[in-house]
C-alpha cells in the first residue's frame, strides 16, 4: 500500500464510515510530522546545501502516513529503510534515514522498535533505541527516524486520529 496524506484519510473516512475505515486500516502507522535539527557540526555559510539536503524533500512528506504492513508473505518484524528493496517492507524516501533503518514487531498492544545499526540512529520520545530488544511502543510515541520526526499509532489510534480530522 503506498503511503498517503493524513487528509486522504479523512475524506477517506467521511466516505465509507467509521466501521469501514477501521476495518479497511488494521495495522499500525508511522505519520511524519517534521524534521529534527541536523546531528553533524554546521557548516561554513558558504557552502550551498545540495539538492537532496533541501526541506522541500520534507514538506513533502509531512502528514504522510506509512502503513507497517509486511510486504513479503510469512511473520517477522516489519523492517523500514530509505527504499523498497530486498528485505524493506516500507520506504520512507529520505536521504537521513538507512537503506536498512529499524524495524518493528508487532505485539498485541502495539509494537517494539529495533534500531538497525543505522547511521543515523532511532529515538522514541528523544531517547536513542539502543537495546536490541527494542522499546515497546503503544501509540501516540514520538520516533526520530534519521532527522525525521514520526508519530507512531496503533490502528485504533490511528482511527481515533482521522475521525478528529474528518469532524473538523
Amino acid at each position: 500500500m503506498a503511503a498517503q496524506f493524513l487528509d486522504e484519510f479523512a475524506r477517506e473516512l467521511e466516505k465509507i464510515g467509521e466501521r469501514a475505515f477501521r476495518r479497511r486500516h488494521s495495522v499500525p502507522v508511522l505519520i511524519v510530522s517534521g524534521r529534527t535539527a541536523p546531528v553533524r557540526m554546521p557548516r561554513p555559510a558558504a557552502m550551498v546545501e545540495t539538492a537532496r539536503e533541501r526541506p522541500d524533500g520534507v514538506r513533502a512528506l509531512i502528514s504522510r502516513v506509512f502503513p507497517l504492513i509486511k510486504l513479503a508473505g510469512g511473520g517477522g518484524p516489519i523492517v523500514v529503510g530509505r527504499a523498497l528493496a530486498t528485505g524493506i517492507d516500507v520506504a520512507i524516501p529520505d536521504p537521513s534515514i538507512s537503506k536498512r533503518h529499524c524495524q518493528f514487531a508487532p505485539h498485541s498492544s502495539g509494537a517494539a522498535v529495533i534500531d538497525c545499526a543505522s547511521t543515523n540512529g532511532t529515538a522514541v520520545n528523544g531517547v536513542a533505541v539502543r537495546d536490541t530488544s527494542g522499546v515497546r511502543l503503544c501509540g501516540g510515541e514520538i520516533l526520530t527516524l534519521g532527522r525525521l520526526e514520526v508519530t507512531f499509532e496503533t490502528a485504533a489510534g490511528f482511527a481515533e486520529l482521522v475521525s478528529g480530522l474528518s469532524s473538523k
